[in-house]
C-alpha cells in the first residue's frame, strides 16, 4: 500500500480506499476542493452537506456558519450570539439544528454511493450523535464518504480526527497551495471511481456525468465560503438564531441587533 500514493502531501492514500479526505491549514481551499469535485459528480449518487459563511443580509457582516445540504436546505450552524448551544471558540453551534439536518444524511441510502462531509471540526465533534453516525458509515460496506479534515493544532490532530486518519479503509491528503491543483485532479479521479463514473482503466473514453459548466481551477477559486446573495432574506431571518426559537422572536432579536 505504501507504494500507491495518489499526490504528493498524502498522508496514507491507497487506492484501495474506500473513504477519502483532504485536511490543510485553514484558507488553504479544502472546502472549495470539495464542492469543485462535487459538481463534476453525478447528482444523484451523492448526498451530504458543506459549510459556508452566514452574513447579516442588511450589513454584510460575519455572523456564523451555516450549513447546506446537496439537496438545497440550508441551517444556522453556529452564531455568535448566545443560546443556540455549547460555545466553541467565538462561536456557539446550533446542536439541534444541526442533528435534525445532518443526522439523516449520515445513513446509508439506497442509490447514494458517496457522502460528503465538510467538515469534521471542532464544532461538528460536539455532537456525539453526529460522531457515531459518521464512524458507523465509515465502516459501511454501502457507500463512500468523502469529506474535509482540521489541520493538526500545536503538532497534534483532534483524538476523534486522528482516528479516522488510523483507519484502514480511508485515504488522507494533505492540501498546501502549492499542490492543490494536482491534488483535486487526483481527488476527482478517485472519487469518479468510487461511484463508478469514470472508463476502465487503459479505455480512451470520457467521463459520463451530468453536463455542467466547467468550473473554475482550484487556484482561481477564493480560500473562504461567501455568504449567497441569492439567498433568501425572509427565509434566512427565520433562521438566525436556533429553532427553538419562535420566528417572531428571532425577528425580534435580529432587527434589535441591527439598531
Amino acid at each position: 500500500m505504501g507504494d500507491d500514493r495518489v499526490a504528493e502531501g498524502t498522508d496514507q492514500s491507497s487506492l484501495s480506499a474506500i473513504n477519502v479526505f483532504v485536511t490543510g491549514q485553514p484558507g488553504v481551499g479544502k472546502s472549495w476542493l470539495v464542492l469543485n469535485a462535487a459538481k463534476k459528480l453525478p447528482q444523484d449518487v451523492i448526498a451530504g452537506f458543506y459549510t459556508v459563511e452566514a452574513r447579516n443580509p442588511k450589513t454584510g457582516e460575519k455572523i456564523g456558519f451555516d450549513i447546506e445540504t446537496f439537496s438545497g436546505e440550508r441551517a444556522p450552524l453556529s452564531r455568535m450570539r448566545k443560546g443556540c448551544g455549547p460555545k466553541v471558540g467565538k462561536y456557539y453551534f446550533a446542536l439541534e439544528d444541526f442533528e435534525r439536518v445532518v443526522l439523516p444524511l449520515l445513513q446509508p441510502t439506497k442509490g447514494i454511493k458517496l457522502h460528503i462531509v465538510d467538515e469534521v471540526g471542532r464544532m461538528e465533534l460536539q455532537s456525539t450523535k453526529f460522531k457515531e453516525a459518521l464512524m458507523n458509515l465509515l465502516a459501511s460496506s454501502q457507500t463512500a464518504v468523502f469529506g474535509s479534515l482540521p489541520a493538526p493544532r500545536y503538532g497534534h490532530d483532534l483524538p476523534f480526527v486522528e482516528d479516522i486518519k488510523q483507519r484502514a479503509d480511508t485515504a488522507t491528503l494533505t492540501l498546501t497551495k502549492s499542490n492543490r491543483d494536482t491534488t483535486a485532479q487526483k481527488v476527482e479521479s478517485i472519487l469518479m471511481n468510487l461511484v463508478g463514473s469514470a472508463p476502465k482503466q487503459g479505455i480512451e473514453a470520457p467521463v459520463q456525468v451530468k453536463q455542467q459548466p466547467e468550473p473554475p481551477a482550484v487556484s482561481e477559486l477564493p480560500n473562504t465560503l461567501l455568504f449567497d446573495p441569492s439567498f433568501d432574506p425572509t427565509e434566512f431571518l427565520n433562521n438566525a438564531y436556533c429553532s427553538s426559537e419562535e420566528p417572531e422572536l428571532k425577528r425580534m432579536r435580529y432587527s434589535q441587533s441591527l439598531d
